[in-house]
Order: C-alpha cells, then sequence, then structure tokens
C-alpha cells in the first residue's frame, strides 16, 4: 500500500496546503469544467473502437456476455445517477462518455443499436475483444474466458463494421472532420496466452501491427484526428493482484511481470506512432498515455479521493482485494461496496466511473497525452478557420 507522510507545517505552508486540498480539488474539477466549453463544436462526431474500457453496449447486444455479468447493472442504480440501461462494464461512465461530454456530444451509440441514431458518431469497441483473430484463437485452443461466451471478436471485427458504416450508413462521416478514438487494444491478448507457450515479444509484435492496421485503414480514408490510447499497468488490477506472488511488485505495489508486458507493448506502440505522424504529416496523431495518467492517480491517491488502490469495489468479500476468479462480481454471493468514488477498481478487472473521470481529466485537460488533446483541438480549430 501507498503510506502518506506526515509533516509539521510553519502557518504559511499550512494555508498553502489548504489551496490543494480536496475541497479545492473539487472546484479545481468544477472549474476545468468551463474549459470544456471551449471544445464545444470542434467536432461534431466521434468514431470509437477499443474493448471493455470503451465499450457502450455491442458486447451485451451480440449476446457475448455470461448471464451473470447482466447482474451487475443492477448495481448501477444504486451507486451512480449514470442510466444502467447502457450496458458498459463499469458503474457508470468510461472515458468516451467523458470525452463526448467534452465535445458537448450526446452519448456515443454501440454500432450494434440498430435504432440508435448516429448523427454525431458510433462506438465499435467490443467487450473482450482481441487484436488477433477468432481463428487464432481457437486454433492454438486458448480460452480463457472470464465474463465473455465463447471465443471473442477482434479488432477485424471492428474494422469490417466499420466498412460496412461507411458503406451502408445514410448518415455523411466526414472522415476529415470527425475525431477516431482508438481505445487500448491487447489486454484480452496479453491474458488469453498466459500460462501456454507462445512468446509474449511475437504477441506483442502482432497485436501492435494491428493496431496499427487499424490506424492506416482509418488515415488512407480521409481520417485526420486520431487518439491511440496505450495500455494501463494491468499488475495494477486485482486480477493480476490476486494472482501473482506477493514478492513479484514494482515500485507502485503492483504485478511487476504482468505491468511489464503492458510497458513493452506501450513503448512499441509509441514507436510506431511517431512512424505514422511522419508518414501522415498533415494529420493530428495523439497518443493518450493510460499507464503515465493512471500512475499519476495511483502514487497520489488521497489527492482523488481513492482510499481503496487496490481492491474492487464489486466482488466476493473475501481476500485482500476483494476478487476471486471463480466469484466473479455479478455471480451469487458477491456484492457492490457502498461507494465506488473511492475504488480505482470496480469489479477486479473492470474501473469505477470515478477512476474514468480521473482519467479522463488528465487525458483532456492536463499532460496525460502526446502532443496534448488541447494540441489537436487547436490544429482543428485551425482547420476549421481555413475552410
Amino acid at each position: 500500500m501507498i503510506n502518506s507522510k506526515h509533516f509539521f507545517l510553519p502557518l504559511a505552508l499550512f494555508v498553502l496546503f489548504l489551496s490543494i486540498s480536496p475541497s479545492s480539488a473539487h472546484n479545481k474539477s468544477h472549474n476545468s469544467s468551463h474549459s470544456r466549453k471551449s471544445y464545444e463544436g470542434c467536432f461534431s462526431k466521434v468514431y470509437a473502437f477499443g474493448d471493455s474500457y470503451t465499450d457502450t453496449g455491442n458486447c451485451v447486444l451480440l449476446g457475448g456476455l455470461k448471464s451473470f455479468v447482466g447482474s451487475i447493472f443492477s448495481h448501477f442504480g444504486s451507486v451512480t445517477n449514470f442510466k444502467k440501461s447502457t450496458n458498459r462494464q463499469c458503474d457508470g461512465r468510461l472515458v468516451i462518455d467523458f470525452l463526448c461530454e467534452t465535445l458537448s456530444l450526446p452519448n456515443l451509440p454501440p454500432y450494434k443499436d440498430t435504432s440508435s441514431d448516429f448523427s454525431h458518431g458510433a462506438n465499435f469497441a467490443i467487450s473482450g475483444s482481441t487484436s488477433l483473430s477468432m481463428d487464432f484463437f481457437i486454433g492454438n485452443k486458448l480460452g480463457h474466458n472470464l465474463m465473455w461466451k465463447g471465443m471473442p471478436q477482434s479488432l477485424l471485427t471492428q474494422i469490417d463494421w466499420f466498412t460496412k458504416f461507411q458503406q451502408q450508413s445514410s448518415y455523411k462521416i466526414e472522415m476529415e472532420k470527425a475525431l477516431f478514438w482508438i481505445g487500448e487494444m491487447g489486454l484480452n491478448d496479453y491474458a488469453r496466452i498466459d500460462g501456454s507457450s507462445i512468446s509474449t515479444q511475437w504477441l506483442t509484435q502482432l497485436t501492435v501491427a494491428h493496431v496499427c492496421k487499424l490506424m492506416k485503414t482509418l488515415l488512407d480514408s480521409g481520417g485526420k484526428y486520431i487518439v491511440v490510447q496505450g495500455l494501463p499497468p494491468v499488475g495494477c488490477l486485482p486480477l493480476a493482484l490476486s494472482s501473482t506472488p506477493s514478492y513479484d511488485r514494482d515500485e507502485m505495489g503492483c504485478s511487476a511481470s504482468a505491468n511489464l508486458v503492458t510497458k513493452i507493448h506501450n513503448e512499441l506502440l509509441q514507436a510506431k506512432l511517431a512512424e505514422f505522424r511522419m508518414q501522415y504529416s498533415h494529420c493530428t496523431i495523439i497518443y493518450a498515455d493510460y499507464w503515465s495518467a493512471y500512475k499519476t492517480i495511483l502514487m497520489n491517491p488521497k489527492k482523488y479521493q481513492i482510499e481503496e488502490p487496490f481492491k474492487a469495489c464489486c466482488g466476493c468479500g473475501c481476500g485482500e482485494h476483494n476478487f476471486n476468479v471463480h466469484s466473479l462480481c455479478g455471480s451469487p454471493g458477491t456484492f457492490a461496496c457502498k461507494d465506488p468514488s473511492k475504488y480505482i477498481s470496480w469489479d477486479g478487472v473492470h474501473l469505477t466511473e470515478a477512476m474514468h473521470r480521473h482519467l479522463a481529466n488528465l487525458f483532456f485537460h492536463q499532460e496525460s497525452c502526446q502532443p496534448s488533446f488541447d494540441q489537436l483541438i487547436r490544429s482543428k480549430k485551425g482547420d476549421q478557420s481555413s475552410d
């Protein structure tokens, strides 16, 4: 756990301390909502890809979740004002929801909800989605399903969906004016090869290559503004902490072995993004540094009113991390905590709405994007003024 240090402060420093206290942090958060108004009108459409950290309902509509997962959503009404019918694997909103709020757009509808209004974009992300194809996992007999039925859909499915949407949709996409959000992709691949003889290094190369394939598809189709999200420090989740020995810990108190995989993935992804920026110099491609944003919150939990950085809010009520892979949130005997805002993890695998809110603030209003999200907005405004 992270230890806080207490100091005796002279009066002047004490006054300074008060200026950055939680109540002041709340004011800063409140003030940041005013800065979001400057983003209004910059983008009228957003298109998103990714896994469960971005999915706003596709997996549910596909019938891809195990039956007990549905009861997770029954907790929503008691722990958040966000409607439980939105089918997110969270107690409320995701980063993609806060992105839409920042741009003053409605929540992004899942592609498979054919009754939705797609005039402001669509979400192609699928919970459990892998970068590698379904055939790869079937051929290698790699199941490892936690909350999903059968074999996973892949990023290739999302690319196919987007291509069909381009060809068949009655909505005008306007590629050069839309914002494309590529959420995290690869965690489900790494989870599925755990314990197998498949090389992690080989998988990293292939996983990043598939993300690059999606980027190239978007850029070659006229996309000009793209945000690519890196992987979070998955070793900090209750799932990893409960399945690795106590000596396997890094400076953050997380599983060092699990985090090493995501570090290597992120480094390769950033190197590839640099190549894309050179090749598509007229486009704005930014990296959402999930790792550094997550670490910022984890290393200073009190600033973000986090009291349980390594414990699941919804779980079995057992063990140090409130997590048991055989008794996942939503299954019989599990329950949700009273205040998810004090937790980083919702169910041991996914994050709470509060954590998504903190991450979104770091992405959109601070320095956790490279280049900054504000620079992307300035580029878009510059293009709008030249039209």
